[in-house]
């Protein structure tokens, strides 16, 4: 963190929006339609002299953002409620040219205050008319009607964020909120209009429309803000220089479509490659420790390998090793990293340095050490895994067949006292599957022939046979069918215990498969998620407690003493 500085940006993003632009112009608002400060529309003919007629949007909205507020007209008798009220400027005629949809009146000028355009049909059912001097009343005053418009018209004029010029409702409240996250995404343009399915529009049918100062005099709401600059080529520039100066969304219309402008913060690194070469050396000291490691626990990894373990067992054993010791490390690197701080900031030592140790940068520093850890680990795992089995086959192949039988021999090592407790957990094992119509195999009655008593008897044996492999102290035969059962594979299973090359006081344990029935591709496939399991069960047994093994034992001799 000393070598490294990290440094916050703003960079300007330019997105297309959409192909074709309904005006050259700006259009600035937030994205999830929070209001803008009244003062806004002014602020920007002060601070740009390019801009000189905005057209600010202005709605009326209810403390519910459900629901539609309910707007009533009123006219003699006949009174009629509509759900949204919409304040324009006569600037708009001159930014977007809506003037252009009324059927009949005129726009809005500078003097109008109150005064109202109304969509045809509601001026129809208030029986008003745009000529004359005829007045309606609204919220108890009266209000000139200068005009009428179509409502499917009025839907039509599309505005540059590609939504008409109609106040909103969230139907579901939560969704106004947006999280940092969201904003990120609504500011870079990724997810505009999957927002905008958030909220919905009230039909222009139920709109009508008066000068934005009278609403805003109202108690309505600044929304956004339509410019169009004197010449079009201005419009990039002005986009930049707003997008600058204002944190909004800013919409431009161009000769080549809608474009999104914003700013994006971004992150530059410093000092990066002062680290690269102690990164290297690190790298380089981890990964000799860890082989060297390895190559002296040769022993240890035979013990794992005489238990059972496969060798990507035995590669994982060594990188969890190396990753509890990363955590360790870091976690007290950073203690002392805080302590260090603590003593030393106010000596001469450390003057002139700060380092925030409670930053994102911190926490980027202790994974980047744990990365070089996991890095380095991964070569030694895989000579750890090589060592574990010597030959090249590094994953388990089930043999050839021969004449329908298949023989594998564990790499399962036990002493000769543990026989019974482990041929009684694999007859449990075994017996426990009888009759059974799920699961991965089931089997028939579980066969015990037994004849060890001690080891000399073996030895004798051995002595007299042409080899170890004619003695078997101990066999577990039954009839297995393997799922899935419709197969029809039948075979059965012959787990023998006799005497191993490692010693006369050793077993190891030879499984004979022999196929009844079935095809015979499909048998072998399955029996090595069999043998697999007959494997893990092995394992199993080694986690036992000397109690569970005595008691295994027992049970064991009282199925021997049955069988005879």
């Amino acid at each position: 963190m000393s070598f490294t500085t990290i440094k916050s940006s703003q960079k300007q993003v330019r997105l297309p929006f959409q192909a074709e632009a309904p005006y050259k112009g700006l259009l600035l608002k937030k994205m999830n339609w929070d209001s803008l400060p009244p003062q806004a529309a002014d602020i920007l003919v002060t601070s740009m002299t390019a801009i000189n007629k905005p057209a600010p949007r202005v709605w009326l909205e209810g403390t519910n953002v459900t629901r539609p507020t309910r707007i009533p007209l009123r006219k003699g008798n006949t009174e009629i409620e509509i759900q949204g009220l919409v304040g324009l400027s006569p600037n708009e005629a001159y930014v977007t040219r809506l003037d252009t949809l009324l059927t009949s009146g005129r726009w809005f000028n500078d003097k109008d205050r109150r005064v109202i355009i109304l969509e045809e049909q509601m001026a129809t059912r208030l029986g008003v008319t745009a000529s004359g001097d005829q007045t309606i009343s609204l919220w108890g005053a009266p209000f000139t009607v200068i005009g009428t418009f179509k409502a499917d018209d009025y839907e039509k004029a599309l505005d540059l964020d590609g939504e008409p010029l109609t106040p909103v409702i969230f139907p579901d409240e939560a969704g106004k909120e947006i999280s940092e996250e969201e904003q990120d995404a609504l500011e870079s343009g990724d997810d505009i209009r999957s927002f905008q399915s958030r909220y919905q529009h009230i039909p222009a049918s139920q709109t009508a429309i008066i000068p934005a100062k009278t609403l805003l005099a109202a108690g309505g709401h600044l929304k956004n803000i339509a410019v169009k600059p004197a010449s079009a080529a201005e419009i990039g520039t002005l986009a930049t220089q707003l997008s600058d100066r204002f944190s909004l969304a800013l919409f431009t219309g161009e000769d080549d479509g809608v474009w999104l402008y914003n700013i994006s913060d971004t992150m530059n690194y410093s000092g990066v490659p002062n680290i690269i070469i102690p990164l290297l050396i690190s790298i380089l000291i981890v990964l000799n420790t860890m082989i060297s490691s390895v190559y002296e626990r040769k022993g240890e990894i035979g013990v794992y390998t005489s238990v059972g373990l496969a060798p990507s067992h035995v590669s994982f054993l060594f990188v969890a090793e190396a990753m509890a010791l990363a955590v360790i490390s870091v976690v007290l690197g950073y203690l002392v990293a805080q302590v260090s701080a603590a003593l030393f900031s106010t000596t001469s030592l450390w003057e002139g340095i700060t380092v925030n140790y409670s930053s994102m940068a911190g926490v980027a520093a202790m994974v980047l050490v744990m990365s070089v850890v996991l890095i380095s680990v991964l070569y030694p795992s895989k000579v750890a895994a090589r060592i574990a089995i010597p030959d090249v086959n590094r994953t388990f192949k089930l043999p050839h067949p021969i004449d329908n039988t298949i023989h594998v021999t564990l790499p399962f090592l036990m002493k000769f006292q543990e026989k019974e407790s482990i041929g009684g957990f694999l007859y449990n094992y075994l017996y426990g599957h009888q009759d059974i119509s799920h699961g991965l195999f089931s089997t028939g009655e579980v066969e015990v022939v037994f004849n060890c008593s001690t080891v000399d008897d073996i030895v004798t044996s051995t002595t007299d046979s042409e080899g170890q492999q004619d003695f078997n102290c101990l066999h577990l035969r039954s009839n297995v069918w393997l799922a899935p059962f419709d197969f029809g594979i039948m075979q059965t299973i012959d787990i023998q215990f006799r005497p191993a090359n490692e010693g006369e006081n050793f077993l190891e344990i030879i499984v004979s498969l022999h196929r009844l029935s079935g095809e015979s591709t499909v048998w072998q496939r399955i029996n090595t998620a069999f043998l697999h399991e007959v494997r893990k069960q092995l394992l199993v047994w080694r986690s036992l407690d000397d109690a569970t093994h005595e008691q295994l034992k027992i049970d064991f001799q009282n199925v021997i003493a049955e069988n005879d």
